[in-house]
Formats: C-alpha cells, sequence, structure tokens
C-alpha cells in the first residue's frame, strides 16, 4: 500500500516536471524536447490512471471481506 502512495505521489512528480518542460521547450522554439516531454507527460497520466484503478480495486477488495 505504501509503496502505491509514493508511486502515485512520484507520478505526480513526474507529470509536473514533463508540463514545465513543455513550457520552457516550446518557449525556447527547442520542439523535439517539447515533443519529449509530451510523450512523457502522456506516459505518466497513463501510469496514473492505471495504479489509481488498482489502487481502488485493492480497497473494493478489502471491504468486501467479512
Amino acid at each position: 500500500m505504501k509503496k502505491k502512495i509514493a508511486l502515485n505521489v512520484f507520478y505526480t512528480i513526474g507529470i509536473i516536471v514533463s508540463v514545465l518542460g513543455i513550457k520552457w521547450g516550446f518557449q525556447n522554439h527547442n520542439y523535439p524536447a517539447g515533443g519529449l516531454f509530451i510523450a512523457t507527460t502522456i506516459f505518466f497520466f497513463y501510469l496514473k490512471i492505471k495504479l489509481t484503478k488498482e489502487f481502488r480495486q485493492e480497497i473494493k477488495n478489502r471491504t468486501n471481506q467479512p
């Protein structure tokens, strides 16, 4: 459980850093770097959604046990 919470925090930090990187890349006309940061943002969102679904299922299973 603690591992999943730590991963969630890591993914959130990754999303924030990637969004800042997107802004930096496009302001400095460094479009390949901006594109790379867009890809990492999408990847972190995918992982975060997947982790959230697993976390919800785990909580649901714990509450349904007698």
